[in-house]
């Protein structure tokens, strides 16, 4: 059991902005989807639009389309809901002195995982949003569709493989830590 207190005012603050990551994201995708309309604040012009849209491409979509849409990029988001929610758990029982605890590297496993999940989703959304309204909605947009990958996904993925790392590092000071207890 690791009691360092010093750590959870940190732990706290990854909390807060895990939480809030979450309700921008959720908001994000209502705004981009139920309501595209640009809105006027002040001086600026403000539009939301979904991934591998242009702006006002939802505004002249059919309520099928629209709903498809929503349906098929709604998995991505779910997934990050849940990763955020293994992230929690995972704080949480750091906060607790539980570091090493089994549980705590499944939640850093799980949370990995899930945000891997939701990045893939998130990267063939687009195509499958595509696939489903030319062949199901008979959409008139013709060319080509493209999967796009930025340097921010490809970070991303660096760093989930640094945390996957570091959570198989934790699992083995675990398993260590149990066998030196026998020797005692």
């Amino acid at each position: 059991m690791f009691n360092d207190k010093s750590t959870r005012p940190y732990i706290r603050l990854v909390r807060l902005l895990a939480a809030l990551l979450g309700l921008l994201q959720l908001a994000y995708f209502l705004l981009s989807w139920c309501w595209p309309e640009a809105a006027q604040i002040g001086r600026v012009s403000v539009s939301f639009t979904p991934r591998g849209l242009e702006a006002g491409a939802v505004t002249g979509l059919t309520q099928g389309m629209r709903w498809t849409g929503i349906l098929i990029a709604l998995p991505a988001l779910l997934m990050l809901g849940y990763a955020l929610l293994r992230l929690d758990r995972m704080l949480r029982a750091c906060a607790q002195g539980r570091m090493f605890a089994l549980d705590t590297v499944a939640h850093m496993k799980a949370f990995i995982g899930c945000v891997l999940a939701s990045l893939a989703l998130g990267i063939i959304e687009p195509v499958l949003r595509t696939l489903v309204w030319r062949h199901g909605f008979g959409s008139t947009a013709k060319g080509f569709f493209g999967v796009g990958v930025s340097s921010e996904e490809l970070t991303l993925l660096l760093i989930c493989a640094l945390f996957f790392v570091v959570a198989s590092l934790m699992h083995e000071a675990r398993r260590i830590a149990e066998e030196n207890e026998g020797f005692v």
